[in-house]
């Protein structure tokens, strides 16, 4: 069990977290479940059992979001392979209990159940006191970056989802001028809110925490392409997610990009064992005290086929895999034990 420690007073620590959904819509569904429900099995504090401590001792945590809170499922008329749903009083319930309180919804689900599943998601989430981006009634809206104002430190944090040509024409997910939707991620309009706000806000840290990558593959030329030109633009920080398993971490320019920490909690069945993926992702705290800053990584397993659907640390050999793959004989870090990596 990841043991967190406490934030001292001049100081703040920034969990970022990835794909996140209870996974209501597989889960009470035969056609996924196996005969199990494990939501009505288990409950919902065993998915946080093993991560519980780190969640508690952050001060603040993001998640991506990856689905509409909807007490009425009734899926669109879209010929989606997987369409999302959760239920709204329990997911915002035991985000907020584990101390998950700023989410994205630049994704590619978040409007699997129309205008309305969205709606009803803001509302959800507007009354549980929760903090979100990444999308909204309109583009305007929905590039708009969570600003982040404590202790002295300022934070903005973009989110969106990479431009897929269905979910434009088929999906009609993304939002524009007059109409609801998540923020498309593109290099020229999010270069110009980079440069505004970093002429703006010249000493806040500025983090993009972009929804792209291809499902159990690795980083592909345009994650890069778009990375780097946001770095340039005056980015301090990237964390992706949306693959559903790790990517490649790269130093670019002084500057932090892991392009996927893959799965938190994440209850769908998976494809690890067909696609041939590791079955790892991260938690990512960013630790800022004194205007001094440390990265710690926390790999976790989140094969739901394997670990029954809770996500736990990895074993020993695991751990090195994931070393081995990440970091080793790339850049300087160190480790702290089997349970998470400093980045230098």
């Amino acid at each position: 069990m990841f043991l967190g420690s406490s934030a001292k007073c001049d100081s703040l620590s920034i969990l970022f977290l990835g794909d996140t959904h209870f996974g209501d819509n597989y889960q009470y569904d035969e056609k996924f479940n196996r005969g199990v429900n494990i939501i009505n099995e288990y409950g919902y504090d065993y998915f946080f059992e093993n991560v519980k401590d780190i969640l508690i001792s952050s001060d603040i945590s993001f998640c991506n979001l990856e689905t509409p809170l909807t007490k009425t499922p009734a899926p669109v008329s879209m010929k989606k392979p997987y369409l999302h749903w959760s239920d709204p009083v329990k997911t915002t319930m035991y985000l907020n209990r584990y101390n998950i309180k700023y989410i994205t919804l630049g994704n590619n689900h978040v409007f699997d159940q129309g205008i309305t599943g969205f709606t009803e998601t803001i509302k959800s989430l507007k009354a549980a006191g929760m903090n979100f981006f990444g999308a909204g009634n309109n583009s305007g809206e929905a590039i708009k970056p969570l600003i982040i104002d404590e202790n002295g430190l300022k934070m903005i944090v973009f989110g969106g989802f990479e431009y897929r040509a269905s979910y434009d024409t088929l999906y009609n997910f993304y939002a524009d001028s007059d109409k609801a939707g998540v923020n498309m991620l593109d290099t020229i309009k999010l270069n110009e809110q980079i440069f505004l706000y970093r002429k703006n806000f010249p000493a806040a840290r500025i983090i993009i925490y972009p929804h792209w990558g291809s499902n159990y593959k690795q980083v592909n030329p345009r994650q890069i392409a778009f990375a780097h030109s946001w770095i340039n633009a005056g980015a301090d920080m990237i964390v992706g997610h949306g693959a559903h398993t790790v990517q490649e971490i790269e130093k670019y320019n002084g500057k932090w990009i892991l392009y996927n920490i893959g799965n938190f909690i994440f209850n769908a069945p998976g494809r690890y064992r067909t696609t041939g993926a590791r079955p790892y992702s991260l938690m990512v705290k960013l630790v800022i005290e004194n205007d001094k800053e440390k990265i710690l990584l926390y790999p976790v397993y989140t094969n739901n086929k394997t670990n029954d659907y809770q996500i736990k640390e990895l074993s020993g050999e695991e751990f090195l895999e994931l070393e081995k793959f990440l970091l080793e004989g790339k850049f300087e870090y160190s480790v702290y034990g089997n349970e998470y990596f400093e980045l230098k």
